[in-house]
């Protein structure tokens, strides 16, 4: 949906609170699609942070998972605005 006034909903940064439940939504999705094993829904949140990639301020949401086969720390990458970008086990 679009605003007339000019303005748009990228501009709202989202708070660390915020970006948790984003990453638990986003975990859901990763494991419906199958990216990522089933064990990831009882990951664990750890933090959210603010890092600059490529000029970029970016949040990186990360949750660990004791069981995972893969890696133990799952990184979501999201837009300060909150929409994902990317979703990695290195955290680059």
């Amino acid at each position: 949906h679009s605003h007339k006034h000019g303005h748009s909903h990228d501009n709202t940064n989202i708070t660390s609170e915020k970006t948790k439940e984003i990453g638990i939504e986003e975990i859901g999705k990763l494991i419906k699609k199958k990216k990522i094993h089933q064990s990831w829904k009882q990951a664990i949140y750890e933090k959210s942070e603010k890092k600059v990639f490529s000029g970029k301020k970016e949040w990186v949401v990360t949750f660990i998972n004791e069981n995972s086969l893969k890696g133990k720390r799952l990184y979501i990458f999201l837009k300060l605005s909150g929409q994902f970008i990317a979703a990695n086990f290195t955290g680059k």
